[in-house]
């Protein structure tokens, strides 16, 4: 009988951009365009620029944040990867970070290998049906016992993803997936830290790197996934999880069920709700923030632990702060990279407002997101004593359900993008890159980086 790592490998080796459905494609090129954005923006933050020291000097076929020289592969997914995550301001799904492990592979290498669009889009859809099919195994949550999932999960993600775009057939890519289920790894308590983005950069590195090593003959254990001693089990929770080979993939589509989650506040996808709440209780009521004497923000017990800074005092710190995130937008009435900058969570005002901040633990599940409690909300109590509520909120903006428009879309790679590439350039890399599919190589996105930039 085969068996689960099997059946994965023979649905990637398999995978082609016919079997994808239409409406996939636009999900993708929005992925693409989201995560160029925010490796733009982080490619000078500390975690990112000791990883640039690091390469200087080294050679290879892939490009490091578009211009900052090339090295090998697995440096380069390693480099952007953690670009993409160092300000915490990209997609979150499938309880992670998707497009930050799998864009920064399928560029690095889709570059290697000349690939085109189609390519790129088929090999990320890949890693995304990987990524999906595995969670939804799993009848707990990495998160409660400390496990990052965009490590775990994200690193055999990266595997398949790097094994469509390296053309491995089943066989090879069973390997690939075996290796990189001994390369997973992350952890919540790194949250608020380097190693943070560290870890998302490293999943795409070593994803790349047990593609390599599988194409060179390197081996893995058949079952790596579903033995008892395997990957699933091994970092279960409680160990509940469905190890069955039988799968809908590529009948039932995951990224079109879910989509993807477009942040627009770079702070911890957990506290998007309660940002929201905030946001909109304070425009509502209009609020003269002094007059706040407490705030009650109630959000799930399970989304919430990542939120492990209840009294930041830098920016690093800020971004897994539930306190931080609702001072910040009923102080400011917005939550963008300007409020998220040492000198803002040093505020006075914010400071004394965020000791005043309460997070209420909610049990109850989402449904369709277990993560995620039923709905969040925010209270308020004013100095006379009045209280004041904000409307439920399930889907935060820029939710697949709530999505972000493409105009809000623009508006964010332009803020993010502009001190590098001015507006034109910036429009000229976006729309080639929301039309991913139409690209001849990722050369294309290149090229329109150094247009600009000659």
């Amino acid at each position: 009988m085969t068996g689960l790592t099997q059946t994965l490998a023979e649905f990637v080796s398999g995978l082609s951009f016919t079997d994808i459905p239409s409406d996939v494609h636009p999900i993708v090129g929005r992925g693409f365009a989201d995560c160029i954005a925010v490796m733009f923006l982080g490619r000078d933050e500390e975690a990112v620029t000791r990883l640039r020291a690091i390469a200087r000097g080294m050679h290879g076929p892939a490009r490091i944040l578009f211009d900052q020289g090339q090295s090998s592969v697995e440096m380069a997914g390693l480099i952007n990867g953690t670009a993409a995550q160092a300000v915490d301001f990209d997609d979150a799904t499938l309880e992670g970070h998707p497009s930050a492990v799998l864009v920064p592979v399928a560029l690095a290498v889709g570059e290697e290998m000349g690939a085109s669009g189609r390519d790129l889009l088929t090999a990320y859809v890949a890693g995304y049906e990987i990524w999906a099919e595995l969670l939804q195994r799993d009848t707990d949550k990495y998160h409660a016992r400390g496990f990052h999932p965009t490590g775990l999960l994200g690193t055999l993600a990266a595997a398949a993803c790097a094994a469509s775009l390296y053309g491995l057939n089943a066989i090879q890519t069973r390997n690939a997936l075996a290796i990189a289920a001994s390369f997973a790894s992350g952890l919540v308590a790194n949250f608020g830290s380097m190693t943070k983005p560290l870890q998302t950069g490293h999943a795409a590195e070593s994803g790349i790197r047990a593609a390599r090593l599988a194409a060179n003959g390197y081996t893995g254990a058949e079952d790596a996934l579903e033995h008892r001693l395997g990957f699933l089990k091994a970092f279960s929770p409680e160990g509940r999880v469905n190890v069955d080979p039988q799968t809908k993939l590529g009948s039932d589509w995951a990224i079109v069920e879910k989509g993807l989650n477009i942040k627009l506040y770079p702070i911890c996808y957990a506290a998007h709700r309660i940002i929201d709440a905030a946001l909109d209780l304070r425009e509502v009521s209009k609020v003269d923030p002094t007059r706040i004497r407490t705030v009650k923000a109630s959000l799930g017990r399970a989304q919430a632990s990542p939120l492990r800074c209840h009294e930041p005092t830098t920016k690093v710190d800020a971004r897994f702060s539930g306190e931080f995130a609702v001072a910040a937008a009923l102080i400011a009435g917005r939550v963008t990279i300007d409020e998220v900058r040492d000198e803002f969570v040093m505020r006075q005002d914010v400071q004394a407002l965020m000791r005043n901040v309460s997070l209420e633990l909610l049990d109850g599940r989402d449904p369709e997101d277990s993560l995620f409690s039923p709905a969040d909300w925010v209270s308020i109590q004013l100095s006379d004593g009045e209280t004041l509520r904000s409307d439920p909120v399930r889907h935060a903006r820029g939710h697949a359900k709530n999505p972000a428009s493409d105009e809000m879309l623009w508006d964010k790679f332009e803020t993010c993008t502009r001190a590098v590439l001015g507006k034109e350039g910036s429009r000229n890399l976006f729309e080639r890159t929301m039309e991913l599919k139409n690209l001849a190589s990722p050369s294309d996105m290149y090229r329109a980086f150094d247009d600009v930039t000659a």
